[in-house]
């Protein structure tokens, strides 16, 4: 794999906007996008030169629950490892900071499911059904 640079660090908006319009995720705010960005418990970027390529984020309280979100790579770099180097970097923050019996949750995008097995990540099963809902309001300008 290409050495690409990895860092540590809070993820800027105008990266997280850049990258997400890569996939067919719904358009956030700006405003939105930087008050979440805010409160991650750990972010990482894979930079290409001066190119973000990939991000992934770490939400929840610290201690009980951590979830894993917006595991992202840009279309051209997908199948290149970047994915699992972001994951294996994810998984080496949880380890370090969950507790015993702490909740790691995610949400897999559509055909995602077999790259998340592979750092033991499990659907839930049908007599424990996980749910969500989505609030939407009229789009206002960022």
């Amino acid at each position: 794999m290409k050495d690409y640079r990895i860092e540590h660090r809070k993820i800027l908006v105008q990266e997280y906007q850049q990258i997400r319009k890569t996939t067919d995720w719904s358009l956030v705010e700006n405003r939105v996008v930087e008050k979440a960005l805010e409160n991650d418990l750990y972010s990482i970027c894979v930079i290409d030169e001066d190119e973000i390529i990939g991000i992934g984020r770490v939400i929840g309280d610290g201690a009980l629950y951590f979830y894993v979100q917006d595991v992202i790579v840009s279309p051209s770099y997908q199948g290149k490892g970047i994915g699992k180097l972001i994951m294996n970097n994810i998984e080496t923050y949880i380890n370090q900071n969950a507790n015993n019996n702490s909740f790691i949750g995610l949400m897999a995008a559509e055909k995602t499911k077999e790259f998340y097995y592979n750092f033991g990540y499990k659907e839930r099963p049908a007599n424990k059904p996980g749910m969500y809902k989505v609030i939407k309001r009229e789009h206002s300008s960022s």
